[in-house]
């Protein structure tokens, strides 16, 4: 075999990672390798799919689903065991050695979805991780540790040349019928990490390459997860100055993992016709307490930058899905707008007939995938229903909201109405790579700010730091900046010349700008802020053109509390209650928990507002109107 560390060093110079040398702190904006979009009205001709998925075959609801106009069918070409401990695919092991194929298996899976539903076309997963027999062979399991698979490039090679063979026989024999395919990897399939800092024989040789091509002089082997569990701040905020290493690892599991899905992407490009789309789970920014940076989907601006992948998928989020969240994705959505690319929402809620955890009751599962499918049509995202082991949607009312929304899909899918967003969060993954991510600051500066952000009454978009050179921000009165502990000279100028201006309101927690990217210094703070450091708030001062509120603990930003700061800023609010509202310049949808007759304010007035689940005209030339709302509800409006 090659060695590791020189072969994980051509395939770095060969991707040409990103990262500004001589400034051990920053990292620069990802490649400017496509065109910067501001809006999902300039979206490109991408499709949108609207789709049932399972692992099981399901064939009846396969049927199900076919009959209600869902032809789009996700499959799992599977060779790994689950989280659970079982296959994820009822069928045979495909891949069963070097270039050794049971592809009969495939077919059978294929043609029993064919038979129960003749008109179907595919999106097709396929299975990148280490099958058992390819787990002996490296001593490494890619599902669990994907970081450490990604950094061999002997492992890369052979996983690139099994996925190669796969999509040639796929493409002679199912080609009419597959749209995409689904780059899968890592734990869960979805390129999870779970490794939280332990070494081996190949990653330290690959860090201590990737070390040495970018001129750092770390000798040592990995940090171990102990020492990356200490912080020199507050135990939260590494000191570059002292604790260059771990800001520096951080950056390169996540960077190892980018590369290799960007590889497989690359050559899965060549190997596919033109029109058919390449998509991954990937970019998990708002994610699980405690997992930030270690999740190793921190790189994703890169990925989300390629041209070879053309949509990104993320489930709900899991910690504000419950009736009365504001659910949406783990992933930054804004990003994706950016670089041309389409988001595919993953419901894969558990419905009352499943477990009562969340959804509770049928009402609950009627408002709950009406919140989920309306957040997907105001965003103009992709969807598929997740049925994950069969039996979710067995209901006969279940399968009567789901055929409404698709009606409802189908009559607005044209439509490219821009985001009505005032409000605007900004997402930091530069800035996280300094952080402790074992501290509860590091979830509440991403994933807990945004589900507190959901329950304001307004609508907001989830953009990156790097994208705020390429966005139109005219129409933002507030912007959130809740994780961004590193500015940068840089990124100072940035801030100054696009964000620090138009008497917009900016929001900061905690210990905006204590790091330079060289050295932490408190005193930079009351430089972005207005306010000495660890003072309570929310303390507003107007810094001469802008207004900056800051807030020293997280806790203090509760739901009402941004919602006055918004609605102080002028940022529009339809609703008096703390509650979710999605938004664009022609859909408007709510979401409550407790029903009852609620007031709704329009940003101007409308000549019909109409209720667009059960098809009625609810308001004429109004700026403001009353609805009943179920307990609970999803309503989704259609403003004239």
């Amino acid at each position: 075999m090659n060695h590791p560390a020189k072969q994980f060093l051509v395939t770095l110079i060969i991707l040409s990672l990103n990262v500004q040398a001589g400034s051990p702190g920053h990292t620069e904006p990802p490649p400017k390798v496509a065109v910067a979009k501001a809006c999902a009205s300039e979206i490109g001709d991408k499709n949108i799919y609207y789709c049932y998925r399972s692992f099981w075959p399901e064939l009846d609801m396969t049927r199900t689903f076919a009959k209600m106009g869902i032809n789009t069918r996700a499959f799992f070409a599977a060779n790994a065991v689950n989280s659970i401990g079982f296959e994820y695919c009822k069928y045979p092991l495909i891949w069963k050695g070097i270039k050794k194929y049971d592809f009969a298996a495939y077919d059978k899976q294929v043609e029993d979805l064919l038979g129960a539903n003749p008109n179907a076309t595919f999106l097709c997963m396929i299975d990148l991780n280490t099958p058992y027999w390819l787990t002996r062979r490296f001593a490494l399991d890619s599902f669990a540790d994907i970081s450490h698979a990604a950094a061999d490039p002997d492992w890369v090679k052979v996983t690139t040349q099994w996925m190669v063979d796969f999509i040639a026989y796929s493409e002679k024999k199912y080609g009419d019928k597959i749209k995409a395919y689904i780059l899968s990897g890592g734990g869960t399939s979805e390129w999870y990490e779970y490794d939280r800092g332990r070494s081996s024989r190949v990653k330290n040789a690959a860090w201590k390459a990737w070390c040495s091509d970018k001129g750092f002089r770390f000798d040592a082997d990995v940090p171990g997860e102990t020492k990356l569990a200490k912080a020199a701040h507050e135990n939260v905020i590494y000191d570059p100055a002292t604790e260059m290493d771990k800001i520096q690892y951080w950056r390169f599991h996540n960077e190892v993992i980018a590369s290799a899905i960007l590889q497989f992407a690359k050559t899965a490009r060549e190997k596919i016709p033109a029109q058919k789309e390449i998509g991954v789970f990937f970019g998990y920014y708002l994610v699980s307490d405690s997992k930030l940076t270690s999740f190793g989907h921190q790189d994703y601006e890169r990925v989300m930058a390629s041209r070879d992948i053309d949509f990104f998928i993320s489930p709900g989020t899991y910690n504000d899905r419950q009736i009365g969240g504001g659910s949406g994705p783990q992933l930054v959505h804004g990003t994706l707008l950016r670089y041309g690319k389409r988001y595919l929402h993953e419901i894969d809620h558990r419905t009352h007939v499943v477990t009562k955890e969340s959804w509770k009751t049928q009402e609950d599962d009627n408002a709950g995938l009406k919140r989920e499918a309306a957040f997907a049509l105001i965003n103009h995202c992709s969807l598929w229903w997740f049925d994950m082991w069969g039996g979710w949607y067995r209901t006969r009312e279940t399968r009567d909201v789901i055929q409404r929304l698709k009606e409802i899909s189908d009559k607005y899918i044209s439509d490219k109405s821009p985001s009505a967003a005032e409000a605007l969060l900004i997402a930091d993954p530069q800035s996280v790579f300094g952080v402790n991510e074992k501290m509860p600051e590091a979830s509440s500066m991403a994933r807990r700010f945004r589900d507190t952000l959901n329950k304001t009454g307004t609508t907001f978009d989830v953009y990156s730091f790097n994208d705020i050179p390429f966005i139109n921000l005219s129409r933002y009165k507030v912007v959130f900046l809740p994780a961004t502990i590193l500015i940068t000279p840089e990124r100072a100028e940035i801030l100054k010349k696009h964000v620090c201006k138009s008497g917009r309101t900016l929001v900061w927690v905690y210990a905006p700008g204590i790091s330079d990217g060289k050295t932490l210094d408190i005193a930079r703070i009351k430089q972005w802020t207005g306010s000495e450091y660890k003072t309570p708030g929310p303390a507003t001062v107007d810094m001469g053109g802008w207004k900056s509120v800051y807030a020293y603990e997280y806790k203090t930003m509760t739901s009402a509390v941004m919602k006055k700061i918004m609605k102080d800023a002028g940022v529009h609010q339809y609703t008096d209650e703390e509650n979710p509202v999605y938004c664009n310049g022609k859909l408007l949808a709510i979401h409550f928990k407790e029903g009852g007759p609620k007031k709704v304010y329009l940003p101007k007035t409308c000549r019909r507002v109409i209720d667009v689940f059960n098809d009625k005209v609810v308001a004429e030339n109004a700026r403001e109107f009353t609805y009943g709302f179920q307990t609970p509800d999803t309503a989704v409006f259609e403003l004239k």
